[in-house]
């Protein structure tokens, strides 16, 4: 009795060495995602007092910031406001009548600000700054009196 336990047993030590523990197999999925750190930001732009019917332009100046910009280029574009036209910006008043204005990317005011081909390309010398924007209300415009307003969408390209 004694040897067929042993036989028995050595029999299952050898059957053991060829058995195999079982195994499974799964995926780990690993994500990102990157956003952009440049960021705009705009000061507000005020032309001050505009007298109905004054005959001299009124001017104004303001600026864009950019922060953390890495890039070697940005380009600056300026939508319409709520004209939606870059060429035929108009501040509004509350009762919808409509000042004329216009945005440059030159102190001279002879290039309007707007998208594409109008927008304003520049190499930045580090990665925060500002650059400067030009207004002008055309004199000799008769509207009611009153405050008016527009919001010009800026958009930062890098």
């Amino acid at each position: 009795m004694r040897k067929t336990i042993t036989l028995l047993f050595l029999g299952c030590l050898a059957l053991a060495g060829g058995a195999r523990a079982a195994t499974a197999t799964g995926s780990l999925a690993v994500t990102v995602e990157v956003v952009a750190t440049c960021r705009v930001g705009a000061s507000s732009l005020d032309f001050g007092v505009y007298g109905a019917g004054q005959t001299a332009d009124l001017r104004a100046q303001g600026t864009i910031a950019y922060e953390n910009c890495t890039a070697s280029s940005l380009r600056i574009s300026l939508d319409g406001g709520s004209s939606g036209n870059p060429n035929g910006r108009t501040l509004t008043n509350a009762a919808g009548n409509r000042l004329a204005y216009q945005l440059y990317r030159d102190s001279a005011r002879t290039r309007v600000w707007g998208s594409g081909a109008n927008a304003l390309s520049f190499t930045p010398t580090s990665a925060s700054g500002t650059v400067p924007v030009y207004g002008t209300i055309p004199g000799g415009q008769s509207v009611p009196l009153g405050r008016y307003s527009d919001t010009v969408v800026v958009t930062i390209e890098f």
